[in-house]
């Protein structure tokens, strides 16, 4: 017991000359300072004390850090079948005008001569606005685009001439621009086609709504055969007594009589009659049929023109013809 006092005190001893911030002279130990660990550890051991080794672990105070997260398994692909989105089509995309059942023309009616593609019937159509057809001139034609208003008035019209196309399909198109004064009216775009004499060989035409401001609103054609089908006479035909027989299908647009004229390589009328159209409970075409007179001095070849005129828009809306030889 007096040893480990006798270590105890020489312990104190050294530290309070350690910690002194008075200058001293260095008291003389007992034992050599290099020894001293030595000594406090078998003090300590003898009296059976244990310590905490160097390279224990000390509690830290620093919050714990999470780890990196595990990234979670990407799944399997499994095969899907994906199911496309309907398209949505633009304003100006093309829609049909007739919300009746479409009745197909007969067989007998051929293609029309002129084929307007677009715009199409009742189309909304704003300046300019593209034109597209597909027209048969023939030899020696010329073709007349036109647009109208509401009252007649010709606003628009563009002059192509095919002399050297031999009974060939042209393709046409065309920028019309107009300009009206209210913001919407009635219009009509037309194509004629002239013979080599300036006579009206065909027409073909399409009733719009013109706006000066909005959104162009296209509708299709519901088809592109003939309008007014002549049955008979058929072309080139001799003609001889005075009267000729004129047979033919129509599909037309008012409840109005259909013209009929014969006209001369000068322009003469030599013959001319109003008939009406016998409508057809199974089809859009009704018949007509009439006896026109005519008058001639001599053999002369006449061009049998058969048209429909225009119920709100002045002028002619379709025309057909053909060439004959009339004979008194």
């Amino acid at each position: 017991m007096s040893s480990l006092r006798f270590s105890l005190v020489l312990l104190a001893t050294i530290v309070l000359a350690s910690c002194s911030t008075l200058e001293a002279t260095d008291l003389p130990t007992p034992f050599p300072t290099e020894y001293l660990p030595t000594v406090i550890a078998l003090t300590v051991e003898a009296q059976d004390v244990k310590l905490q080794p160097e390279d224990a672990e000390i509690e830290s105070t620093e919050e714990p850090v999470d780890p990196s997260p595990t990234p979670e398994p990407i799944p399997t692909d499994t095969p899907t079948t994906t199911i496309s989105p309907p398209i949505i089509l633009p304003t100006d995309t093309l829609q049909p005008t007739q919300s009746a059942p479409y009745s197909p023309p007969p067989e007998e009616v051929p293609l029309s001569n002129i084929q307007i593609l677009s715009p199409g019937p009742s189309s909304k159509v704003i300046s300019p606005f593209i034109m597209r057809a597909a027209v048969k001139p023939g030899p020696g034609s010329v073709v007349l685009i036109e647009l109208l208003g509401e009252d007649g008035r010709l606003l628009m019209r563009e002059v192509r001439n095919f002399q050297s196309v031999q009974n060939e399909w042209v393709s046409l198109g065309s920028e019309v621009e107009f300009g009206i004064n209210a913001v919407a009216e009635s219009g009509r775009i037309q194509i004629i086609v002239e013979d080599e004499h300036g006579r009206l060989k065909s027409l073909s035409s399409v009733d719009l709504i013109l706006q000066s401001i909005g959104e162009q609103d296209l509708n299709q054609p519901v088809d592109q055969h003939e309008n007014i089908y002549i049955e008979s006479p058929s072309p080139n035909r001799l003609i001889q007594g005075g009267t000729m027989r004129v047979e033919g299908l129509a599909r037309t647009r008012a409840s109005q009589p259909l013209m009929i004229e014969l006209r001369t390589s000068d322009g003469r009328i030599v013959g001319t009659r109003q008939v009406s159209v016998t409508p057809s409970p199974d089809s859009a075409y009704g018949n007509f049929a009439i006896d026109v007179p005519y008058t001639v001095d001599s053999t002369n070849k006449v061009r049998v023109q058969v048209w429909e005129s225009g119920d709100r828009i002045p002028g002619i809306v379709n025309l057909s013809s053909l060439e004959v030889s009339l004979s008194p």
